[in-house]
């Protein structure tokens, strides 16, 4: 009955993770939205880019395009020459939006001619306009540290059919057509995710690439304005080779990472010589042109909320400088976390019988992991699966409180059938037995009598046994803690330590009594539970101390009478004190590994460790330790032996007869 519930849980606990590890690989599930989600809290809590201090987002806001036409520069901006660049400039701000292409050019000398190594403009320029051969004239003259913007467009077929993608490239009267892109051309487009929220950034693609079909005959890659940026100011070698579109780490939320300046400042001379030292503060930079705001609907949903389009190209930018992108990790790893989900919640729903403690158990195994999905995130760049797993752990706890309850309803169910029988055979076998009663009713109550005397006294036995081994473990315990109260007026750490090392010799005592009187065989001891409640109870002593060491317990089914389990138990004790005195020093962490096991009629206890090593100057059998004369004395009186190993760490070996 039990490996039948058990099979079930198990291949219900592994189609529901097989089922979640694929739904999280499809795209338009809720677990993919849930994994998208939890990509964002990453992103939004997790280590950010640091921000490059030499990318500037130069913005064209509302204070450039409100600039009055009637204003007195000289006045307002204290400008005398009426002619120079930076009335020029203001001027041609100052008229109605749009600008005439003029302004463009004079922001390109201004910034190239105070050093900038490149400069992007985050705009579009699809058509013709006013001025065209002087930004065409810029572009030509820092061919070699500007790029412009161009767009992929969708547009809906006739009677809708679908849809064509083209790239739109800036106006002939700009950028005049030629067979290969021209490298002064880069696409400003971010595909976001199927919610609608831009994780990603492609640094190169081309039609085929985006429509996903066979590639196009004579259709060569393009890159983004981003990836053009980054070449032109001498950095090609950090773009990525493939067309694939490459997660990135953000550096800050909107407006927060690159604060946008005002355009119009770097015409006015007060503002040119105090905010940008006279240009000197972009002298190596790499400065993005845009619009701020949504004036000019150009805003991203992003994890860290609506970013406008310059600062998100300066982000893209900023990953490619630190190379900081986000991968997801290997898929073993990722398969590794599904199997070791599954076999956690299976686990929990097989050794733990307690709902709270399970649910507690699943709690921390899941914040255990969101602190992993962190350390993953920020020290390695790799994102794994989150969302899924947590799923997983919270439905398959669900699950299994479910199923236990539904067996704990079928066994109330069944006891009650069981029950119904036995009383229709009671009522049945009362029935003879009243045909019976007058020919062995003398001897049935000589036997009744019999019986409740025998009973009586066994009764009496165990209570008084029971009894007994309770009052010795309470004197024990009361021992234990008036030498645990008396050690709090100790100072000297030597005492302190022989009044700790005493305590734990009764508590090894008192806890066999303990186990006597809780077990249903008042004789007798199951030892590997008890070296198990001894052990955790010592490394829970020395915990926050010097040792490291951590203990397992490998046993047989061995009883043990109260004659060999007082001795065997302070003889564990003794050993693994020593162990965690000494075996693993400085904070080194380690093994320590009990075992009880058959050889040949006997018992062979042995405590190893893989610690530093016991002192090979020193003889356990003649040293003045205590300890090791307790080891030695208590072995004699198990007509046992000891041996030590002495290599890596330390292996104590008591052999004594079982029937001792």
């Amino acid at each position: 009955m039990l490996r039948r519930q058990s099979a079930s849980l198990f291949f219900a606990t592994a189609v529901l993770t097989a089922a979640s590890a694929a739904l999280c690989h499809w795209p338009s599930s809720p677990l993919a939205a849930g994994e998208r989600a939890a990509q964002d809290f990453l992103m939004k809590n997790g280590r950010r880019t640091p921000p490059n201090p030499k990318l500037f987002f130069l913005a064209i806001d509302n204070a450039s395009i409100a600039l009055d036409a009637t204003s007195d520069l000289k006045g307002l901006f204290g400008i005398e020459d009426e002619t120079g660049v930076e009335a020029r400039g203001l001027k041609m701000m100052s008229q109605s939006w749009p600008w005439s292409r003029g302004v463009y050019g004079l922001i390109l000398d201004r910034l190239i001619g105070a050093g900038a190594k490149a400069v992007a403009f985050d705009l579009t320029f699809p058509t013709a306009g006013e001025q065209d051969d002087d930004f065409r004239a810029a572009l030509e003259r820092h061919a070699d540290h500007v790029v412009i913007g161009s767009n992929f467009i969708d547009s809906a077929r006739p009677n809708g059919a679908g849809f064509d993608v083209s790239l739109t490239p800036p106006t002939p009267a700009l950028i005049p057509p030629r067979a290969a892109p021209d490298p002064r051309v880069g696409f400003v487009n971010f595909w976001p995710d199927r919610d609608g929220v831009v994780r990603q950034a492609q640094f190169r693609t081309n039609l085929a690439d985006i429509l996903g079909t066979a590639a196009i005959q004579g259709d060569p890659d393009t890159l983004s304005l981003a990836a053009h940026a980054v070449a032109k100011a001498g950095q090609p070698g950090v773009i990525p080779a493939g067309r694939a579109s490459q997660t990135f780490r953000f550096t800050a939320g909107p407006l927060e990472g690159f604060p946008p300046r005002s355009v119009f400042e770097i015409f006015v001379p007060e503002y040119w010589a105090r905010n940008y030292q006279s240009g000197a503060v972009f002298r190596d930079a790499i400065v993005v042109v845009g619009a701020a705001g949504n004036w000019q609907h150009d805003e991203h949903a992003t994890p860290l909320g609506k970013m406008p389009g310059p600062e998100l190209q300066l982000n893209a930018i900023n990953a490619l400088l630190h190379q900081e992108f986000l991968l997801p990790v290997p898929w073993p790893f990722a398969a590794l976390v599904w199997i070791a989900t599954g076999a956690i919640a299976f686990g929990s729903a097989i050794f733990i019988r307690s709902p709270l403690r399970r649910v507690a158990l699943l709690l921390a195994v899941a914040a255990g992991w969101v602190a992993c999905e962190f350390l993953l995130f920020n020290r390695l760049g790799r994102i794994a699966p989150f969302a899924g797993p947590l799923v997983v752990l919270g439905l398959c706890g669900l699950l299994h409180n479910v199923f236990d309850l539904l067996l704990s309803w079928g066994e109330q169910k069944r006891l009650k059938r069981d029950l119904a029988e036995r009383e229709r055979i009671e009522a049945a076998l009362q029935a003879a037995n009243d045909e019976l009663e007058g020919r062995v009713r003398d001897r049935t109550r000589e036997l009744t009598e019999s019986n409740t005397k025998l009973v009586g006294l066994v009764q009496e036995k165990d209570v008084l046994l029971k009894e007994i081994h309770h009052r010795v473990k309470n004197n024990l315990q009361i021992i234990s803690s008036l030498l645990n109260l008396q050690s709090d007026y100790i100072k000297d750490p030597a005492a302190l330590l022989v009044f700790t090392e005493s305590r734990n010799r009764v508590r090894s005592m008192a806890l066999i009594h303990e186990k006597l009187y809780q077990s249903h065989d008042l004789a007798r001891i199951d030892f590997a539970d008890y070296i198990r409640s001894l052990t955790s109870s010592l490394t829970a002593g020395y915990a926050g101390r010097s040792s490291s060491g951590r203990s397992g317990v490998e046993s047989e089914d061995v009883m043990l009478g109260v004659d060999a389990a007082v001795p065997c138990g302070l003889i564990v004790n003794e050993l693994v004190t020593n162990c965690l005195k000494y075996a693993f020093p400085n904070g080194r962490s380690g093994q320590i590994q009990i075992a009880v096991l058959r050889d040949a009629g006997k018992l062979r206890l042995s405590v190893a460790d893989d610690g530093v090593g016991f002192p090979h100057d020193i003889d356990f059998r003649n040293s003045e330790s205590l300890g090791m004369q307790i080891i030695t004395t208590l072995t004699e009186q198990l007509d046992g032996s000891v041996q030590m190993f002495n290599g890596t760490g330390t292996k104590f070996e008591i052999t004594f007869p079982e029937s001792h």
